[in-house]
């Protein structure tokens, strides 16, 4: 700790030092010391600058789209007779193949007696070969084969005569079906006779 009387600092440990600056002097190093110019900032550090560039950017952007939208416009335009004629002839050679195709398919579907649906479901293959194979498979899974039978169907089971059915039901005690089946015997006989 220091002390200052009249020029002279005095310190703890008893030394004497005589201040040989003035207190005038010291502010007005202090001063000279903090005073500076204060810099500008460098026209590349300001917002405004980064603003102005990025909206020259955005201009001359959409500048080039413009133009490269003319430039594929006269490309396309310059496009000779020739180029455009050739192009066509691909589409309708792609357009001869598939038709041919598909005629393949059905061609070998009638031949082997596959309906439409059938057809166009199971046929997938490209060459004639593959569709015949598997138009002959498909001919064997739906074709049913010889002496298969369904219950039911074709030989129905004569029905028993109505006075059969009347001895049934009289049999098994069922006496209201038998006077059923007895109204309904006599109203044959009415018809009968008229």
């Amino acid at each position: 700790m220091c002390s200052r009387r009249n020029g002279w600092a005095q310190t703890r440990n008893g030394i004497d030092r005589k201040n040989t600056m003035s207190d005038e002097d010291t502010t007005a190093e202090t001063a000279t010391e903090t005073v500076e110019p204060e810099a500008t900032p460098k026209p590349t550090e300001t917002v405004n600058f980064w603003k102005q560039k990025a909206r020259e950017q955005e201009k001359k952007a959409k500048e080039n789209a413009a133009a490269r939208m003319e430039l594929d416009e006269l490309k396309k335009a310059q496009l000779s007779v020739e180029e455009k004629l050739a192009a066509e002839l691909g589409e309708a050679a792609q357009r001869a193949t598939r038709a041919e195709a598909e005629a393949m398919r059905w061609r070998i579907a009638a031949k082997h007696g596959i309906s439409d649906e059938y057809a166009e479901l199971f046929l997938t293959g490209s060459d004639e070969e593959t569709l015949s194979r598997q138009a002959e498979m498909l001919a064997a899974a739906v074709k049913p084969s010889k002496g298969t039978h369904v219950p039911g169907v074709g030989n129905q089971p004569s029905t028993p005569s109505l006075a059969d059915q009347i001895h049934a039901a009289e049999s098994s005690g069922d006496y209201q079906l038998a006077i059923k089946l007895k109204t309904q015997r006599l109203a044959e006989l009415a018809r009968e006779k008229r």
